[in-house]
């Protein structure tokens, strides 16, 4: 009976009521849902954040502190939100900040996008018709609201969105290193088979982690959406196109890191040694040789992707002792050789230095030649990075 009143209830609140229409609605206000909202937008989609906190809870979820990725492995916007960040103290990029820092970039996101963002409300009950959903209603001081999306995505810490929806978690022991163990609810992606879908990206990992994974969700929808299909069905190849040809969404000119791992990109000429899991490297490895050993070592890392326009060339240099203080340069543009000399602090390592600015005219490759001229320490190779002005 308690029930059938709740449903009467809310019929006569909902009855008449326009549905607010979307191509895509986020729900969770954390950093993952504002990367996952301001992905979909920038891809052209009308899209709504709905935030079921009444603050946001950055601080509670460790934003901003040390993370164990890769540098490698952060790609697309959120290596530009690390840059962003690092912008405002003063660096290339920056890892580690103040929560209230991130909610500041994260916030210029949403400024410069126009996402649509509603505070405080809470989905309360769906509509769903086999197993696609058509319709959510929600609840807020301001009273309930319907609204319905081409495609759905759930990026709360706990899956609220979802389970309103009809989805059912599974449940996993977990030892809890006294000698027993607990049961917690795991939350993955939906199986269902039907383009709309709700997907949920975050839970357990870290803020970094799941802003990595909310790109990765609008990516799905798009093409779930774009071609009819389930998100399911949206193959990993895809979603590195996106990456690779499109990393910010909005179809501007991507960057491109040449890193040491790519063999089909190096030329390797002399002695060089392969290091391997060292902290502070980009990439599984960096190659290393040292003066004294072979005058003639060279490496050659190149573009093999076409660019063009202005771009601001960058070379890494990972976590490294005794390492050279000068760094010569050739950087190939169109065949043209433009000469360049990298002048270090002692001990300088994990950045990307400035080597120059470069114009690329009618999609022509960029080479850059690293020789051990002059070179009074170790020489490292480990990446270089293509950036285009103004991004």
């Amino acid at each position: 009976m308690r029930y059938f009143i709740l449903f009467l209830l809310l019929a006569s609140t909902c009855f008449g009521q326009k549905v607010q229409s979307f191509d895509v609605i986020v729900y969770g206000a954390n950093p993952s849902g504002l990367m996952t909202a301001y992905a979909a937008k920038a891809a052209g989609k009308k899209t709504l954040v709905i935030d079921a906190a009444v603050a946001w809870p950055y601080a509670q979820q460790g934003f901003g502190l040390k993370f164990e990725l890769n540098p490698a492995q952060i790609q697309g916007l959120t290596r530009e939100f690390f840059r962003k960040v690092g912008g405002k103290l003063g660096k290339f990029q920056a890892y580690e900040f103040e929560a209230s820092m991130g909610y500041e970039v994260l916030q210029s996101y949403l400024a410069d996008s126009k996402v649509i963002v509603w505070p405080s409300h809470q989905v309360i009950s769906s509509l769903v018709e086999g197993n696609e959903v058509k319709q959510l209603t929600l609840q807020s001081e301001e009273g309930v609201k319907l609204v319905k999306a081409k495609s759905y995505i759930d990026c709360s810490y706990t899956g609220d969105m979802l389970l309103k929806t009809g989805y059912q978690p599974t449940k996993e022991l977990e030892e809890d290193g006294m000698g027993g163990s607990t049961s917690r609810l795991v939350y993955g992606e939906p199986t269902w088979s039907n383009v709309q879908a709700p997907v949920l990206i975050s839970g357990k990992g870290s803020d970094v982690a799941n802003m990595l994974m909310g790109q990765t969700a609008a990516i799905k929808a798009l093409e779930s959406m774009a071609r009819d299909i389930p998100v399911a069905k949206v193959t990993q190849e895809e979603i590195d196109r996106y990456y690779k040809y499109n990393p910010w969404m909005d179809g501007s000119r991507p960057d491109l890191i040449v890193d040491d791992a790519e063999a089909a990109n190096m030329e390797i000429i002399g002695h060089w040694n392969k290091i391997k899991n060292q902290p502070g490297t980009f990439g599984p490895t960096f190659l290393q040789t040292n003066p004294l050993d072979d005058l003639g070592s060279r490496i050659r890392f190149t573009s093999k992707n076409p660019l063009k326009g202005d771009y601001q060339l960058y070379y890494y240099i990972p976590a490294l002792r005794g390492g050279t203080t000068v760094i010569n340069l050739e950087v190939y543009v169109s065949k043209v050789r433009h000469v360049a000399t990298l002048r270090l602090a002692p001990n300088t390592s994990e950045t990307w230095v400035p080597v120059g600015t470069y114009h690329f005219e009618d999609n022509t490759t960029g080479d850059v030649l690293v020789s051990q001229r002059g070179a009074n320490g170790l020489l490292v190779a480990d990446a270089v990075l293509w950036l285009p002005k103004n991004k």
